[in-house]
């Protein structure tokens, strides 16, 4: 969603892409300057798991060789490569190659991923290396929250940075009491307050603390329901029974992984919506739709969170299970306190994180890098 958005932005300043990408997935609307570029398929993959893996690996050598194929037919027709994520080390390979620069656009940090994956921490010193290099000698470097910026600083003081944070991807949500009454006919819920969660139910989302807060909130608010959407069936599953081993079964409903145009819906009924994230740097790209939607927000007090937002936005809690309920019974407890964060909540995004505000600051970011470019022909 980042990666179209910034490229609506970049070709409606007048630019054109050829963004290269997997051989999976659909194919979405974009303008008339973008074009799309797949670097093949493999057999019986239909689809990318989030986070480290073999199968990204392959795919990603399939990249590179398709775009080096592009350079080589033509490479006076680009002045830059963008490469995102780990993308950046095959667009430093191609800068090598081909003399073209290359922009580093960073959504996360690699080092700190591998660091946490159990399968691929082997590759950390590795990645390290390539990473760091990457940072040197790209000519800027995109993020896109403040914690990813300071990280560019160290490792390359006086890298031209630019740091475009995300903009919410939903911004229509239906009247509280409306979507509540929605969802509650089409899953058949109980009377009470819901706590929301949508988003993947990778290990560094925190969701497992969230379950694990279920029990804790229902001695004292034995009507609350927790919804968490999101997530591969095997982790549905896993979390089904830790919910089942603490008691909490009844008190938390599962759903799986929706549809996205069902996620305005799931975040306007909440009365409480929840970021439990635990590890990590980058602040997650639902936060702004959480905020926007005008439902509070709990989310732990780590830096992916508090880079965004203060206590006047949301309810900050400690990323313990005892931590998250606490917050989740102060909401509860205090109408009149929540539904001030929340208002703070929705102006805040609305002045700074907007998509309006995202596509100014896409346009500005294209403009430094045409001047970087002069400045590097001359």
């Amino acid at each position: 969603m980042n990666v179209r958005r910034l490229a609506e932005a970049i070709a409606g300043a007048g630019h054109s892409i050829d963004l290269v990408t997997y051989g999976v997935g659909a194919d979405v609307a974009l303008p008339p300057g973008v074009r799309v570029v797949r670097a093949g398929g493999l057999p019986f993959v239909r689809r990318v798991p989030i986070g480290p893996s073999l199968l990204k690996i392959v795919l990603d050598a399939r990249v590179l060789v398709r775009a080096a194929s592009l350079l080589r037919e033509d490479a006076g027709r680009y002045d830059a490569i963008q490469g995102f994520e780990e993308g950046a080390w095959l667009a430093r390979a191609l800068s090598r190659l081909f003399g073209v620069p290359f922009v580093y656009d960073m959504d996360s940090d690699i080092e700190t991923q591998l660091g946490e994956s159990r399968g691929f921490r082997w590759l950390l010193p590795l990645a390290r290396r390539i990473d760091h290099a990457a940072v040197r000698e790209a000519l800027a470097v995109l993020t896109v929250c403040a914690t990813l910026s300071e990280r560019v600083r160290r490792l390359a003081p006086g890298k031209p940075v630019f740091q475009i944070e995300d903009a919410p991807n939903v911004t229509e949500f239906a009247d509280h009491e409306v979507a509540r009454a929605e969802i509650v006919c089409r899953w058949r819920l109980p009377a009470g307050p819901l706590i929301v969660y949508t988003g993947n139910l990778e290990p560094y989302q925190g969701v497992e603390l969230l379950v694990r807060a279920a029990p804790l909130v229902g001695a004292q608010r034995p009507d609350a329901l927790f919804l968490i959407v999101g997530g591969e069936n095997g982790q549905v599953a896993s979390l089904r029974e830790v919910a089942t081993a603490i008691g909490a079964s009844e008190r938390v409903m599962l759903l799986g992984a929706r549809p996205e145009s069902e996620m305005a819906a799931f975040l306007a009924a909440a009365d409480v919506l929840v970021s439990p994230r635990s590890l990590g740097t980058n602040t997650p790209l639902k936060l702004y739709a959480y905020l926007l939607s005008g439902r509070p927000v709990v989310a732990t007090d780590r830096p992916v969170h508090t880079q965004l937002l203060s206590g006047e936005e949301a309810a900050l809690a400690p990323p313990t299970p005892a931590g998250l309920a606490a917050a989740i019974l102060a909401v509860l407890g205090d109408p009149q306190g929540a539904a001030r964060i929340a208002r703070n909540a929705a102006r805040l995004v609305k002045e700074r994180y907007s998509a309006a505000a995202f596509a100014d600051k896409a346009r500005s970011f294209a403009a430094s890098i045409e001047s970087l470019l002069a400045a590097e022909r001359r």
